[in-house]
């Protein structure tokens, strides 16, 4: 019974009202290689400690398109006899000369359940925005409507974040559910209607204080779910699916991901109203990396070179840094 109210207050905790604000996050195509920033419960899921590095580089070819950079690291550990998690991530989305930045810790509690974990998981952190990343603009250009370029309203703002989340692992079975942006942060940002009244003005304008509106980090839901299913001895197939919703927008995507002797890689992605994306990677001593590529097929990326992502994970275990025990050597006494 107690469990029951645990579980239940849980979900409601995450599950608040909708806003009706643009999408704020990005949708990585290696999303399964970093769950623990999307969803903080994932933070220690394995006997291990990893490191990651991600660099996503979408709708190449158009002029001031953004990029993301992300590094995040995770391990477990026990704790008066519980088993916990932790990890820390730094991302950054750049636009043009400006960049936003958020750095966030991560701590997630652990309950044993059969041959699987109970996870329970929140994030805190801080932002460093300089731009208003949930209101880009794809202006086209006036010569040619298959060419254009991103446009922000940028902004100078420190806000404190908060996520929470909650998920079940096992070894061949993971399914989370997270909400990001718990407190809403809010911060000005230019006004728009100074951006059409000065047409001669540079695309990314410098706020000003008397001339600023209240704009806000839209609330993020995160559902994400995995299932490895063994072929053969060798080779396994990997079924997964995200699904990202904040306000009106929801994005999908669903993923078949082979993995063959546990080192090469490979597999294709459908993402709603965006395309496909194709992605393999290998693992070579202990480092693993990836490479996808996504193919457009509806939308204003169609009129791009594709989007680029490139990520590389070292795992190592828990207890590498724990002292060696020196073999004994007996003296013999003659």
């Amino acid at each position: 019974m107690e469990k029951r109210r645990f579980l239940w207050a849980v979900l409601l905790f995450l599950c608040v009202i909708l806003p009706t604000r643009a999408q704020w996050d990005v949708s990585y195509s290696h999303y399964w290689a970093t769950r623990s920033y999307i969803n903080p419960s994932f933070a220690g899921e394995k006997e291990a400690i990893r490191a990651t590095a991600l660099y996503r580089y979408p709708w190449s070819g158009i002029e001031q398109a953004p990029q993301y950079f992300l590094i995040a690291a995770d391990m477990p550990f026990e704790f008066l006899g519980r088993r916990h998690g932790v990890g820390v991530a730094a991302h950054t989305e750049r636009v043009g000369s400006l960049r936003n930045s958020l750095l966030t810790a991560q701590y997630s509690f652990k309950k044993e359940i059969g041959d699987g974990f109970l996870n329970v998981g929140l994030q805190a952190g801080v932002h460093d925005l300089k731009f208003n990343a949930g209101n880009r603009q794809f202006v086209a250009d006036s010569l040619s409507l298959s060419h254009g370029k991103f446009q922000v309203a940028s902004t100078d703002k420190k806000l404190f974040d908060l996520g929470a989340g909650i998920s079940w692992t096992s070894p061949s079975l993971f399914i989370g559910f997270s909400n990001l942006h718990i407190n809403h942060p809010r911060f000005p940002v230019l006004n728009p209607e100074i951006l059409s009244e000065n047409p001669d003005a540079p695309p990314l304008l410098p706020i000003e204080p008397t001339d600023s509106l209240r704009s806000s980090v839209p609330r993020s839901y995160n559902f994400m779910a995995g299932y490895n299913i063994r072929l053969f001895r060798s080779l396994e197939l990997q079924p997964m699916v995200w699904l990202q919703n904040s306000s009106d927008d929801t994005r999908a995507q669903v993923t078949l991901r082979f993995v063959y002797d546990k080192k090469f890689s490979g597999g294709a992605s459908w993402r709603k109203d965006h395309g496909w994306v194709l992605f393999a990677g290998t693992t070579l001593k202990g480092v693993e990396w990836g490479y996808a590529y996504d193919l457009y097929t509806k939308g204003f990326g169609k009129s791009s070179k594709g989007s680029h992502e490139m990520y590389l994970r070292y795992e190592f275990p828990v207890d590498y840094f724990k002292p060696k025990r020196q073999p004994h050597k007996s003296i013999r006494l003659l």
